[in-house]
């Protein structure tokens, strides 16, 4: 079976450190790349993780904070470098498309390869569905508006959901009831406007049923002390737990029976 992937490009909260960088990703698919995100040297990150950059369809930028933006200026500097003609697509809520097109335009980038593409505020609306994928959103609670993303990869029958920056929200538990692989942010130490502890990332993950919790977005006193989080975690979720390393891979593929 052609498999489908999520690579994790970076894993850190706004603060990066020497070995994470701002939380973003790439789902590469055999119809096309995407960038979920899109924070430092996405190009050369990119091929780092053995991916050709001129497959990118388009990146989802899920909301306008800087650590989730900035690397869109360097992207299409670079796709210009390269005189790339292929559209390139920015997917986003109406005020990150502003802003993003502020910055592309003060920067003297914008390039008629590049489009642009409202997603508007409603819950589970369709961005893409096609025969290799489909890709929801759904906005959640964060200062700003921010969307969290789904991606239903149907030549492996996974469904993954990227919660973006956000506290715990109901829009958040509807879109990611029973997927199979949740990567959620985990942001706070104590409970805060618009992002998540570990206690409250374990808990909605546990509620909805997710297979699979991938930490991300980690602050970096919670990725320095790996075992207290995972403790915090445990007491509340049960199902596979990981924190989530720049470059890992995710091959979205159904689990296998027992003894296989």
């Amino acid at each position: 079976m052609t498999m489908q992937r999520i690579i994790v490009l970076g894993s850190a909260a706004a603060l990066s450190t020497a070995d994470r960088d701002n939380t973003f990703f790439a789902f590469d698919s055999p119809r096309a790349l995407l960038l979920i995100d899109c924070a430092g040297s996405p190009y050369q990150k990119l091929l780092k993780a053995g991916l050709d950059p001129q497959r990118l369809e388009g990146a989802i930028i899920t909301h306008a904070h800087p650590d989730h933006i900035y690397g869109l200026p360097s992207l299409v500097h670079h796709f210009m470098m390269i005189k790339r003609e292929e559209p390139f697509t920015i997917y986003a809520n109406s005020r990150t498309l502003r802003i993003a097109k502020d910055i592309l335009g003060i920067l003297g980038l914008k390039r008629g390869f590049v489009a642009f593409s409202e997603i508007p505020m409603e819950e589970g609306f369709v961005v893409f569905d096609n025969e290799e994928y489909a890709v929801h959103t759904s906005p959640v609670r964060h200062i700003g508006p921010t969307l969290a993303v789904k991606i239903t990869a149907k030549l492996g029958g996974v469904s993954v959901v990227y919660s973006a920056d956000t506290a715990p929200c109901p829009e958040l538990l509807a879109l990611a009831k029973e997927a199979d692989i949740l990567f959620h942010e985990c942001s706070a130490t104590k409970p805060t406007r618009g992002h998540s502890t570990p206690q409250q990332v374990a808990k909605l993950a546990q509620w909805c049923g997710v297979r699979k919790l991938v930490l991300v977005h980690l602050h970096p006193l919670l990725a320095t002390n790996s075992e207290r989080l995972v403790e915090e975690v445990r007491e509340f979720y049960k199902g596979e737990l990981r924190i989530a390393h720049d470059l890992e891979v995710y091959e979205l593929a159904p689990p296998q029976p027992a003894g296989k």
